[in-house]
């Protein structure tokens, strides 16, 4: 699966989940990130740095998602895959 679709399958994981996804500048200031999640008035949200390349966009959601609870979702056998072989043993 080439990055853009599973970008776009990824994100729409994250919204299965009711997270949604978002990106900013995160290397602006004192603190340098390339993602997190978090909560945000009851509500969880994932934050990206916008200016990472689209292999590493993959990247850091990729490890987010996997430390997440997707196995009740109904998710393409390529993103199940991939989410699962970044989870950390």
């Amino acid at each position: 699966m080439k990055d853009e679709l599973l970008l776009e399958k990824l994100e729409e994981t994250a919204g299965k989940l009711s997270i949604k996804v978002d990106y900013d500048d995160l290397h602006k200031g004192d603190i340098r990130t390339n993602g997190g999640i978090f909560t945000l008035k009851g509500e969880q949200r994932i934050l990206i740095h916008k200016k990472l390349s689209l292999k590493d966009r993959v990247a850091v959601l990729l490890g987010l998602l996997s430390i997440l609870d997707t196995e009740s979702l109904h998710l393409p056998d390529a993103v199940r895959k991939r989410i699962e072989g970044s989870r950390k043993p």
